[in-house]
């Protein structure tokens, strides 16, 4: 028995909207008929000849018949056309409101899900902190690992629920106090002030209003620094009190956030000095800023006891940027002495 082909029609997958077919089958049929009329036209002249009565009163009906017929035939065809229009127009508007409503669903799903991470996420937050602790040898590695003796010295009493809850209240604490939770005595809204920089990037050379920003809070924002010219450079800054410096913090932003941390401060150094008693500045601490740890980075002073109000931050390298060296913040911490006994020496 022969096996009937498998070979794929190459024109099976090609299939005519119904227009199309309306308009191959009038324009065969419409040809065909011109043919018809031609083809009897041509007869009739061979048998009757170009004056005949009949011949002359045929080919006007026909003319007249034929003309009947195109008109007819075009207002058929121009009616498929338009009815086709029609079709695919709605087609498109099905189209376009089916795929408005998945859109629309799938909005809705992930919200949704969205909504109901956020509440297990509370929910398992308040069962963990509500969670009665079950005491044993796990327990106690893990309060190992807490220092217990240090926390009951801290006043500790054995309330887990109660100690968790102060945990998070404190770092929610800290996040509110500028981060660290310590005095910033350059900052300024309490004071501080910058009186002398280098020379800036694409600004005028003045103690110009964007210097400020180094003593403001960024809150992470890209782009919210002062800029200066080059990879190396200076701010010098009048503290808001007299103090006994303990340590400095700088800051650049996050790696999360940046589009380029090139420019960030690498090889730094930071004088003091009690202005107008003393114009000798001591080198208080010299440290290098690693941008592969946090991006708020403190450094404690090497000379301690020594009362200064003013501050000069150097940086003799960044990392990377040949033309500018951006400085996002710069903190000073301490303690402000009880007398000017503990001055600068001359």
């Amino acid at each position: 028995m022969e096996k009937e082909s498998t070979t794929p029609n190459p024109r099976a997958h090609l299939k005519k909207p119904p227009w199309q077919i309306a308009l191959t089958f009038f324009t065969k049929n419409l040809v065909l008929l011109l043919l018809l009329l031609l083809l009897s036209e041509t007869i009739l002249r061979l048998l009757f000849g170009n004056k005949g009565i009949y011949s002359i009163g045929l080919g006007r009906r026909t003319a007249e018949e034929t003309k009947s017929f195109f008109q007819t035939t075009t207002k058929m065809m121009q009616v498929q056309i338009e009815a086709a229009d029609r079709k695919i127009e709605k087609e498109i508007v099905d189209l376009r409101n089916e795929l408005n409503e998945r859109v629309d669903d799938f909005d809705f799903v992930y919200r949704t899900k969205l909504r109901d991470l956020g509440e297990n996420v509370q929910s398992k937050i308040r069962s963990l902190i509500g969670k009665e602790w079950i005491w044993n040898n796990k327990s106690n590695n893990v309060l190992d690992g807490f220092n217990f003796k240090k926390r009951k010295d801290e006043g500790f009493d054995g309330d887990m629920k109660g100690y968790v809850k102060e945990m998070i209240e404190k770092a929610i604490e800290k996040h509110a106090a500028d981060g660290l939770a310590t005095i910033d005595y350059a900052v300024a809204s309490g004071g501080g002030m910058v009186v002398k920089h280098s020379e800036p990037y694409n600004l005028q050379n003045e103690i110009h209003l964007f210097a400020l920003k180094i003593l403001q809070p960024s809150f992470g924002e890209p782009g919210q620094c002062f800029p200066l010219k080059g990879n190396n450079g200076y701010v010098e800054i009048k503290l808001s009190h007299t103090i006994i410096p303990e340590a400095i913090t700088l800051e650049h932003v996050a790696k999360s956030v940046a589009y380029d941390r090139s420019m960030a401060p690498k090889e730094c150094k930071v004088f003091g000095w009690l202005h107008p008693d003393s114009k000798k500045m001591v080198l208080l601490r010299e440290f290098t800023y690693d941008l592969e740890k946090r991006n708020v980075q403190s450094f404690n002073v090497w000379e301690k006891g020594y009362a200064v109000n003013m501050m000069r931050f150097e940086f003799k390298s960044n990392h990377g940027d040949p033309t500018h060296t951006c400085i996002y913040r710069f903190r000073v911490h301490g303690y402000e002495p009880h007398s000017l006994s503990s001055l600068m020496p001359q």
